[in-house]
């Protein structure tokens, strides 16, 4: 989260620290707050980088110079608060040549952005909305800390607070000052960064309406469809299908016993009245018969697959020697 810091400096103590390619700068400075004896206390790190390294563009991003005991500077940096100390970081500085006693009164402008921790309260002195920030400056300076905006009961950004809900992210740029030890910030522009804030969009949306009875009817027709199906698919009888090549097999040897039994009722009658007409011309003859219908029978066992026209050629021949026989008697 975002916790800047911009003041004027007055540079107490200042101790140098070689890291990494630059010089880390540490020390206590103060401000003037008010025109009174106010005052402000703030622990600072500088961090410098080297002359030597012609390479670096850093200072041609920002100015940062380096800090001398009982100047002056105008500063900007990230900031977070412990145990009523206000730690900074500076990211920019500019040297304000002035003596000491004539060092401006400015109070700290902050830039926040936090997460509230309730509804706004409304007292005599105005609205008081509390938020948390959570700012990172370093590995051992990334700690959480709350304060309080302030705003007129009748001032601009009223409906706005009177929105925010617990947990709404927003971001503030105020005047930062402390009062029974503890942070507060005036407020001198606010606004929401999440829209947890606003219960309900007071803006009417004009295709909003058509577009969702569109949807709704779309949506109807479908579970119609879908509905319909299902019912079909319950009361409807199964369709039959093409048959297979089993249910083909099956069939195709249904007829061939069929067949069978027409062709051998066809050949058995034959065969009887054939016999039965050799008793009569011919008791010599009975043993030949015999051969024949036996010749026939076991025919039968071998025409599974013949066709009629086969059944009649059996039988013109089983009549072919009979005449013969007839004509030998």
């Amino acid at each position: 989260m975002i916790a800047n810091i911009t003041t004027i400096l007055y540079i107490l103590s200042v101790s140098d620290e070689s890291i990494n390619s630059g010089t880390l700068q540490k020390g206590t400075a103060i401000s003037r707050i008010d025109d009174d004896d106010g005052f402000q206390i703030y622990k600072y790190s500088n961090y410098l980088t080297s002359s030597d390294d012609t390479d670096s563009d850093s200072n041609d991003n920002f100015e940062v110079i380096p800090f001398i005991e009982e100047n002056m500077y105008l500063v900007s940096g990230k900031f977070s608060v412990k145990d009523g100390s206000i730690n900074v970081n500076i990211t920019t500085n500019v040297h304000i040549p002035l003596d000491k006693e004539d060092i401006p009164t400015m109070k700290p402008t902050v830039h926040l952005l936090g997460r509230t921790m309730n509804y706004a309260q409304l007292s005599e002195m105005g609205y008081t909305l509390q938020i948390q920030v959570k700012p990172y400056l370093s590995k051992e300076q990334f700690n959480t800390f709350s304060i309080n905006l302030t705003h007129p009961s009748n001032g601009r950004f009223k409906n706005a607070i009177t929105k925010a809900k617990k947990n709404s992210t927003i971001y503030t740029t105020g005047l930062f000052f402390f009062a029974d030890d503890q942070l507060y910030c005036e407020i001198l522009e606010f606004q929401f960064v999440t829209a947890k804030a606003e219960t309900e969009s007071s803006i009417s949306v004009p295709w909003k309406a058509k577009t969702n009875s569109h949807a709704g009817s779309s949506s109807s027709a479908i579970k119609k469809r879908i509905d319909l199906i299902r019912q079909n698919l319950v009361t409807k009888a199964p369709p039959s299908t093409s048959p297979s090549a089993t249910d083909t097999t099956n069939s195709s040897i249904q007829n061939r016993k069929n067949k069978r039994k027409t062709t051998t009722t066809k050949i058995s009658e034959i065969a009887k009245s054939l016999q039965n007409q050799e008793i009569e011309n011919n008791n010599n003859d009975q043993e030949k018969i015999d051969d024949d219908v036996e010749i026939i029978e076991i025919n039968e066992e071998t025409i599974d697959d013949e066709e009629d026209d086969d059944v009649q050629a059996i039988a013109k021949r089983v009549t072919r020697s009979k005449k013969r026989k007839t004509n030998k008697g």
